[in-house]
């Protein structure tokens, strides 16, 4: 059996328990007792399982990305898909092969780990069919996700990986953030970074 886990970005569940314990908010909804969570409503603030996703295919026009911020992944395809299917047409011009991919490859804004999969992991891997180098999906932490991302958008990264015909609808300057990964300290072993330097 085919194991594979989807999972939403931490930063929420951070957040949320980070509330938990200062007892208390704006973000709070209900009462409680003796400053503990009992009988509270926590609010979703924010996702961000994919950097660009959300931040660049859904504008703050309308109110779009603060509602895909609330949203559980599984209303994705009915609302950030058809906020990627705006972007694609206008600004960023993609066929409808490329924006087909795109949405396939995106959508749901969660982090796919296929489990069954041996081999390091491979940042949109299992989404791709190993098209990025691996099955097993995840990212390592030297992963340069947002120029992946912004080169799926506004690049050739979907025709360089054999997923759809090239459109010849490159941005070329919007590929990048322009921010390399630094002289970083990569480790084995937990925390994964060592000290800054």
């Amino acid at each position: 059996m085919k194991h594979i886990y989807k999972l939403s970005a931490l930063a929420g569940v951070a957040a949320v328990a980070g509330m938990a314990g200062c007892g208390g908010g704006n973000d709070l909804i209900g009462g409680g007792t003796n400053g503990g969570t009992s009988g509270r409503t926590f609010v979703q603030q924010d996702r961000l399982a994919r950097p660009v996703v959300n931040e660049v295919l859904a504008t703050f026009a309308n109110d779009r990305h603060r509602i895909n911020n609330r949203i559980p992944p599984t209303e994705d395809p009915s609302q950030l898909a058809n906020d990627i299917e705006s972007f694609l047409t206008f600004p960023a011009e993609r066929s409808r092969q490329i924006k087909d991919v795109i949405k396939s490859v995106l959508v749901p804004d969660v982090m796919v780990v296929d489990l069954s999969q041996g081999g390091p992991a491979s940042y949109l891997g299992s989404e791709t069919g190993g098209a990025t180098g691996g099955r097993f999906g995840g990212r390592k932490l030297q992963d340069d996700v947002v120029d992946i991302s912004l080169g799926i958008v506004f690049g050739n990264t979907i025709s360089a990986l054999g997923l759809a015909p090239d459109d010849g609808k490159t941005k070329p300057s919007f590929t990048t953030d322009n921010v390399g990964a630094g002289a970083k300290n990569y480790r084995n072993d937990f925390p994964y970074l060592g000290d800054p330097k």
